[in-house]
């Protein structure tokens, strides 16, 4: 038995992605990664209760409330005290019903994929999450 202090999310996620082999799994990996990092917003490796918020109500409409966030934490072996980390977050993509290429595209959208009418209106939104009022506009 190893002797790290492996959290289970990690330990699960590592076995379920450590192929590096193929490049399915490797654009899961970037995609998860990608929306991990975006919503880190205090970079402390972690999505807490106002980032995670953030993250759902920018990809479903739907808001979190705290005891989803636990529910959701603990499901995957995260402590709620710390957040959801990249693995914990790769484990909630790999569940049936989650959909990273959904969720990538409404976070990340296409180059081009907006007309120039449609930029200049996006540019007057501010997109706003959480109880700080986080901008997550790009």
């Amino acid at each position: 038995m190893s002797s790290s202090k492996e959290t289970p999310a990690a330990s699960v996620a590592s076995a379920l992605f450590s192929s590096d082999d193929t490049s399915l799994a490797e654009g899961f990996r970037d995609k998860v990664a990608a929306l991990h990092s975006f919503f880190d917003r205090d970079k402390d490796g972690f999505l807490n209760h106002s980032e995670l918020r953030g993250l759902q109500l920018l990809t479903s409409g739907e808001e979190m409330n705290v005891p989803t966030y636990l529910m959701a934490c603990r499901s995957i072996g995260c402590d709620p005290q710390q957040g959801i980390s990249l693995d914990g977050l790769r484990l909630v993509y790999a569940a049936e019903g989650s959909n990273v290429e959904d969720d990538y595209s409404k976070v990340f959208p296409a180059k081009g994929e907006a007309k120039a009418s449609d930029k200049e209106e996006e540019e007057d939104d501010v997109l706003e999450v959480g109880e700080d009022g986080v901008d997550i506009s790009t």
